[in-house]
C-alpha cells in the first residue's frame, strides 16, 4: 500500500508539473504574440510619423522662403522710409505687398494626436525617441506665429485700411488667379505720398515689428526643419537596429 501511495503521489505531482509547464508555455506564447503585435504597431506608427514629417518639411521650407522674402521687403521698405535708399511710392508699395499676410507652419499632427488620445505612445519602447517625438510637436515657434498673426490682424490691418489704398496683392489660389479689385487711380480718394509714409510713426514701427518678428520666425523655422530631419533619421536608426 505504501508503494502504491508513493507511486500515485509521484504520478499526481508529475501531472501538476505538466499542467504548470503547459500554462507557462501558453503564457510565454501569448506574451510573444502580444509583443509581436506591439512591435508591428510600433513600426506602423513610426512609418506614419515619417510620412507626415516629409509633408512638414515641405511646408516649413515654403514658409521659410516666404519669411526670407518678407524680411527682404520690410528691410527695403524701412531703408526707403529712413532715407537710406532713394525710391518711389510705387516701389514702396511693392515692398509692402505682403504686409497684411501672416502665413504659418501647420504641422501634420494626425498620428501624434491619435497617440495621445489612445495612449499608444507607450508602444514606442525607446524613451529617448518617444521624448523626441513629443518635443517636436511642442516647439516654441507657435508663440511667435501667434504674436505676428494677432498684431497684423488687430493692429496693422485696421490702421492701414484707413491710412492708404492697399497695394495690389493678386495671387494664384488652387490654380486660379484671385484679382484684387482696382487700383488707387480708380477712386477719387486722395492718395498718400511717400513723405506721408515717412512721417507716420505707426507705419515705421509696424514695419520694424514685422521685420523683428519675421527674423525670429526664420530662426524658429530653421530649427524646426533641423528637428524634423533629425527626428526622421532617429526613427530610421531605431527601426534598423531594433
Amino acid at each position: 500500500m505504501e508503494n502504491k501511495t508513493s507511486k500515485y503521489f509521484k504520478y499526481a505531482l508529475g501531472e501538476i508539473l505538466l499542467v504548470v509547464i503547459g500554462i507557462l508555455i501558453a503564457l510565454q506564447i501569448n506574451n510573444w504574440n502580444e509583443n509581436r503585435k506591439d512591435t508591428h504597431k510600433e513600426t506602423k506608427i513610426l512609418r506614419s510619423l515619417q510620412s507626415e514629417l516629409k509633408v512638414d518639411l515641405q511646408n516649413i521650407k515654403a514658409q521659410l522662403f516666404y519669411k526670407e522674402e518678407s524680411i527682404s521687403n520690410f528691410t527695403n521698405a524701412l531703408d526707403v522710409l529712413s532715407n537710406k535708399k532713394k525710391s518711389t511710392k510705387e516701389e514702396l508699395n511693392k515692398y509692402l505687398n505682403t504686409l497684411l499676410q501672416v502665413g504659418g507652419v501647420d504641422l501634420n499632427k494626425t498620428t501624434f494626436n491619435n497617440l495621445q488620445t489612445t495612449g499608444e505612445i507607450r508602444l514606442i519602447k525607446n524613451k529617448s525617441l518617444a521624448d523626441s517625438i513629443v518635443g517636436y510637436y511642442n516647439t516654441g515657434y507657435l508663440g511667435w506665429e501667434t504674436a505676428l498673426r494677432d498684431y497684423t490682424r488687430n493692429q496693422i490691418g485696421p490702421y492701414f485700411m484707413k491710412f492708404d489704398f492697399l497695394p495690389v496683392t493678386n495671387l494664384v489660389y488652387k490654380g486660379e488667379e484671385l484679382v484684387f479689385y482696382g487700383t488707387a487711380d480708380d477712386f477719387t480718394k486722395a492718395k498718400k505720398t511717400l513723405q506721408d509714409y515717412k512721417d507716420d510713426f505707426f507705419v515705421i514701427n509696424a514695419l520694424r515689428q514685422k521685420l523683428y518678428n519675421s527674423q525670429a520666425l526664420r530662426i524658429e523655422y530653421k530649427q524646426l526643419m533641423d528637428y524634423a530631419k533629425q527626428l526622421n533619421n532617429k526613427i530610421n536608426r531605431y527601426l534598423k537596429n531594433r
